[in-house]
This record gives structure tokens, sequence and C-alpha cells, in this order.
């Protein structure tokens, strides 16, 4: 992976080490690439529009869409992803995915790989392209 193009499995490990005690590890779909969008991101509309050509570089992993808030413009935003492409947790589990994987994030644009196990193994900030999904993927084989 490219230096800048996102970090490995060692810095998930790092925010996961730092979460709060107590605080439990959502289960995350496994094999999947998560994509993490709010209507007022205006990159992560792009990132929606673009999700066909994203599936396609998620191979046999599934792409999911994963809404941060429930405002009325991001329900709005969902309602152009398949049912089967969209992940959308609980508010409580929210908020600990947030403190799991945001922890080290300015914002969004921001997608996160889980591994066959359901744990993070790679994320990238910024937007998200075929390319970055397919070196995700790769990441997550290490």
């Amino acid at each position: 992976m490219k230096r800048g193009a996102g970090f490995g499995g060692w810095a998930v490990a790092l925010m996961l080490a730092a979460m709060p005690a107590g605080a439990a590890t959502p289960a995350y779909p496994p094999r999947a690439i998560l994509l993490f969008v709010a209507s007022w991101c205006a990159p992560c509309h792009g990132e929606i529009a673009g999700l066909p050509a994203l599936r396609d570089a998620a191979g046999p992993w599934r792409m999911l869409v994963v809404p941060v808030d429930r405002g009325r413009a991001t329900v709005a935003m969902m309602a152009g992803v398949p049912v089967a492409e969209r992940w959308m947790p609980d508010a409580a589990t929210m908020a600990v995915i947030r403190e799991d994987v945001f922890g080290g994030t300015a914002g969004l644009p921001f997608s996160v790989a889980i591994g066959g196990d359901g744990r993070p193994c790679g994320a990238h900030r910024g937007v998200l392209s075929a390319a970055r999904v397919a070196a995700l993927r790769a990441g997550c084989a290490r």
C-alpha cells in the first residue's frame, strides 16, 4: 500500500487497544468494505454514485454503505443505496464504532476493510476508488 493511502492493521490494532474499558467491539460484517457516509459530506455523494465500480472492485467481498447520522438528508441519500448494500447499526453500536475506528480520522470520507475474522484490517481516509478498494482487500490478506 502506498504511503499516505491509508493505514495498515497495526494502526487499527492501536485504535482497538485505546478503546475505553468496557466498550464492546461491534460485530462487524466479515469480508466487507464499510463506506461511511453523511449527507453533509460532498465527496460521499460521489462515492455513492460510483458504488457499482466500487462493488466490482470489492470482488467477493461485500461493499456496505454506513450512514454516520440519521438525519433526514442522510436518510434520503441512503434511499439510493440498494438495501443489500446498507449496514445500519443502531445508535449505541454506532457510538462504539466511532470510538473503535473513527478515533484516528479527521472525518469523512472514510472507509474500513473488515477481514474474514470480523475485525478491521485496513482503513482509508479520503475518497474511495476502485484501486483503493482492491488495495484494502489486498492489505487484509497479509
